[in-house]
């Protein structure tokens, strides 16, 4: 086999052992340059890094964490995902640690069934700072009781921009009449 096979295997059924300087983080979303913020608890970091990155005052702390180039091709990061990232060593000012894996949903299990998982990330989209709460659903006083993401048959009718551009309309006559009747 290859590097890029081994380094599959090793991304996708390597199981994670997360520690004080490697622990699980939540990625908020990506920077560029193979760059992701991501949020990690306090609480699961060496008192030297909470030092360092100067977080006495706060539960929660972002950073930004650098995927390696021998992942780069093999999986990819997406917003809201978990990671294990190496905070021990800080890559620059601005570089906070590189990301060591990746956390798939049967390393996710797995860490949640050996008793592993942190606490922090139970409920994690009230604690983190930065995310904007979930929309509460409202009622329209027309009806059903609609949420932020949901859409109305008749709004999606009504939508003007619908449709490929390129391609010109097709023109419906409502017209209830016909040739025939002419006479």
């Amino acid at each position: 086999m290859g590097r890029g096979k081994y380094t599959e295997q090793e991304a996708l059924d390597a199981q994670p052992e997360p520690t004080l300087e490697s622990p699980v983080a939540r990625v908020l979303g990506p920077r560029g340059q193979h760059l992701h913020e991501v949020v990690v608890a306090r609480s699961l970091v060496t008192n030297e890094i909470n030092r360092r990155l100067n977080t006495e005052d706060q539960s929660w702390f972002t950073t930004l964490a650098q995927l390696p180039p021998k992942f780069r091709s093999v999986v990819w990061v997406k917003r809201g995902s978990y990671v294990v990232v190496n905070l021990a060593e800080q890559l620059s000012d601005k570089i906070g640690g590189e990301i060591a894996m990746v956390l798939m949903p049967a390393q996710v299990k797995y860490l949640k069934q050996s008793k592993q998982w942190p606490t922090q990330y139970e409920d994690v989209l009230e604690k983190i700072p930065g995310q904007s709460p979930q929309i509460p659903a409202h009622k329209d006083a027309s009806g059903p009781v609609q949420t932020a993401g949901s859409e109305c048959d008749s709004d999606v009718d009504g939508f003007v921009g619908s449709g490929n551009p390129n391609r010109r309309p097709i023109v419906q006559d409502d017209d209830d009449s016909s040739d025939d009747d002419d006479d």
